[in-house]
């Protein structure tokens, strides 16, 4: 038997072809034989269809406009991720302020978009029986913060958000929102045990342990935010803060000298009422000044008083507490000792 130069090596290179046997090779190839294949040292390695080695002049291989879907549907429980990327820096330096990702989605939309442009998302179909304990959710954020044993951990956010607006528009008519958190409910029922829920943060992790804020709003310097905490007018609400089944070791509402709680005000923000401290007095007023001032001797200023409930004593050994005071049409009544009144009467003039 005699091979044709090179045959048996080209055959044998080949993905799948056997080497040639028996037989000499028969002068020309069969039809459907395929093409001889490139010599190794210079073709390049092949590379799934749609697969380019040059993603938009980045010199990064990657997808190059195709569409990728994956489809995972494990026979049983499967704990094992879908599509999993790990990325592990134990050592080595990396320049100042710059940003690393592991994953990245960049997308980009036109003035002539219409529709809703997501650059992630997470959506889960959640079939799962309440009692069975299992907490589902679409997307999951967390950074374990741990000891590196040179020094003090750098700042870590389990899930950062930002809208930058840079379209420099006064007054802006659409929306820029660093986080918008929905809960849709699809059918008119009460919810008595309060499980529809907005917004829930959990602090805590051992007995003892401190969390600095459970909210915490904070401006940079110069920047003003119109409203930290706004109620929409749409819809109804039942109560606006709930703080009755909590426990304080300080306060439920902390303000400092000077500020006030408006009592009437309108969606922009004006009002003629206020409750405040002005660093001596608690004071309510209207827009024309204060109207009561209530010092922390119990010294009382107010404009006028009115008692609407006169009440006065059956006797002078009435029950009573020293400073408690009453009238009728023809007497005024004060109590100068425990269960001891006095009275003076009352005369035109």
């Amino acid at each position: 038997m005699r091979n044709r130069p090179g045959t048996a090596l080209l055959a044998f290179l080949a993905i799948g072809l056997p080497t040639l046997a028996g037989a000499e090779a028969p002068a020309q190839p069969p039809r459907d034989a395929p093409a001889p294949a490139p010599d190794p040292a210079s073709a390049p390695q092949p590379w799934p269809p749609n697969f380019s080695r040059s993603v938009q002049g980045t010199g990064v291989p990657g997808l190059d406009g195709g569409h990728v879907f994956l489809w995972n549907r494990p026979q049983g429980f499967d704990p094992v991720s879908t599509l999993r990327v790990d990325r592990h820096v134990p050592e080595g330096s990396g320049e100042a302020t710059h940003t690393y990702k592991a994953l990245w989605a960049l997308g980009s939309t036109g003035p002539h978009n219409a529709g809703y442009e997501w650059t992630i998302t997470g959506e889960l179909h959640n079939r799962a029986l309440a009692s069975t304990g299992a907490q589902n959710v679409a997307v999951n954020g967390t950074i374990f913060k741990e000891p590196n044993g040179l020094g003090p951990v750098g700042p870590s956010w389990a899930g950062n958000f930002n809208c930058v607006d840079m379209t420099d528009e006064a007054d802006p008519v659409a929306s820029c929102i660093g986080a918008e958190i929905d809960v849709s409910a699809q059918s008119p029922t009460t919810d008595r045990n309060r499980q529809r829920v907005g917004l829930q943060i959990s602090t805590g992790g051992v007995p003892g342990a401190h969390t600095g804020y459970g909210i915490l709003m904070g401006n940079l310097t110069g920047s003003i935010t119109d409203r930290a905490i706004s109620f929409q007018g749409e819809g109804t609400y039942g109560i606006g803060i709930d703080a009755a089944a909590a426990r304080f070791t300080g306060v439920p509402m902390l303000l400092a000298a000077g500020q006030a709680i408006g009592l009437d005000g309108d969606r922009e923000g004006g009002f003629s009422r206020s409750l405040g401290f002005d660093g001596r007095d608690l004071v309510y007023g209207t827009a024309a000044g204060p109207v009561v001032r209530v010092s922390d001797s119990g010294q009382i200023q107010a404009a006028s008083l009115r008692e609407s409930l006169p009440r006065p004593p059956a006797s002078s050994r009435a029950p009573c507490t020293p400073g408690d005071h009453a009238w009728d049409e023809a007497y005024e009544y004060r109590c100068v000792a425990p269960d001891r009144w006095k009275r003076a009467a009352l005369s035109d003039w």
